[in-house]
């Protein structure tokens, strides 16, 4: 068994939670273990003049990642992973289970991997895993999601609250010298968010996690999601709302749909119009299903109150991006889902998922499950 770990989510963390769940059933394993050095420094510079849509690794500077962009083209098919593409080969010889994070699972590393019988992500998707090569082998693979839930939720509650209160930039002030009384004038003060009305977009484990955290505060909530019973959404005390009639209601409008490809810049031109002047518009989802031009233009221009940010089209944003400077807008590097919660919660889930496959050959939950199933 290779566990393939890093500084967030280490190694033996995976090793030891997959040892943990075979053991009832006398399952024992081979643990080889490998933590790959990523991310690779506390803090990442913004980049000035990055290679505009090449840029599939993360979690390393840009021009570590740039100078092998020849070499990561050995495989396209993968995204946000961390590393050389093909990094794998040489270390997962006759692994019969893999346990990975972000580390990059290639068309050539499953190649090299002639014993392998099941992967695992700890990982709400597997951009960062060739699942055709896995496929055509009929090899399951097991991630995680909703392993974060919770630490999202809690996130975008709490950005909402400082973001609105103006707690970061009096913190700042504060910090710099400054006894900051902005918000002690009438337009410097902040929103309550009690009585306010939150419009959710997409309707799964996050929406769920945060739908009780907003209406503890006081918050009327709205969802929208097409892939879910009107009632199931009514049971949880929300109201079901058509995306329009969501946009034009809500004082916060918060995105937490999986993007996947049909709701490409869901939010645009169009969606933006339809926000009050006075709303607030978060994103910790992903990046594409907002158009960010539009939204630069609707934030410079003030047609909406603002925006909070925690993904990117590209990440590192640039350093000369518009938005960084932009009034009404808190941006944050992408770590909504980053606590030390997600990490023991996601290694325990993916430790349980494999070996159940592994013990009854159960394929429940499989991210591939539709392309490797019996006929």
């Amino acid at each position: 068994m290779l566990s393939v770990g890093d500084r967030f989510v280490p190694a033996a963390l995976l090793g030891a939670r997959l040892a943990a769940h075979g053991e009832p059933h006398g399952l024992a394993f081979d643990v080889h273990q490998v933590d790959l050095p990523y991310p690779s420094a506390a803090a990442i510079p913004l980049p000035h003049d990055p290679p505009s849509g090449q840029v599939r690794a993360f979690w390393e500077d840009i021009d570590g990642i740039t100078a092998r962009l020849d070499a990561d083209a050995a495989d396209p098919a993968l995204r946000e992973y961390t590393g050389p593409v093909d990094q794998l080969v040489p270390l997962i010889g006759g692994a019969e289970v893999l346990l990975v994070h972000a580390a990059p699972v290639s068309r050539a590393a499953v190649e090299a991997a002639g014993a392998l019988r099941v992967v695992g992500t700890v990982r709400g998707g597997t951009v960062n895993i060739n699942l055709d090569a896995l496929n055509e082998r009929g090899i399951p693979v097991f991630n995680t999601p909703g392993r974060n839930a919770q630490a999202v939720a809690e996130f975008v509650t709490g950005a909402i609250i400082a973001h609105l209160r103006g707690i970061v930039p009096a913190a700042t002030a504060l910090g710099a010298g400054r006894w900051s009384m902005a918000p002690w004038t009438v337009d410097g003060a902040g929103m309550e968010l009690a009585h306010k009305t939150c419009g959710i977009v997409g309707f799964g484990q996050v929406a769920r996690a945060f739908t009780p955290i907003a209406r503890g505060i006081g918050m009327h909530l709205l969802a929208t999601d097409p892939w879910v019973d009107p009632a199931e959404i009514e049971r949880a005390g929300v109201e079901p709302a058509g995306l329009d009639e969501l946009l034009e209601r809500a004082d916060v409008v918060v995105l937490m749909a999986r993007y996947d490809g049909d709701n490409h810049h869901l939010i645009d031109a169009t969606a933006l119009a339809r926000m009050r002047p006075t709303a607030v518009l978060v994103n910790t989802a992903r990046p594409q299903l907002v158009d960010t031009e539009a939204l630069r233009a609707a934030l410079r221009e003030g047609r909406i109150a603002g925006a909070i940010l925690d993904v990117f089209d590209q990440e590192p944003p640039a350093g000369d991006d518009e938005l960084l400077g932009l009034p009404g807008t808190l941006l944050t590097p992408h770590i909504a889902g980053a606590s030390r919660d997600t990490v023991i919660r996601g290694a325990d889930l993916l430790g349980a998922r494999v070996v159940r496959h592994l013990v009854e050959g159960d394929l429940r939950g499989a991210a591939n499950l539709a392309a490797i199933q019996p006929a």
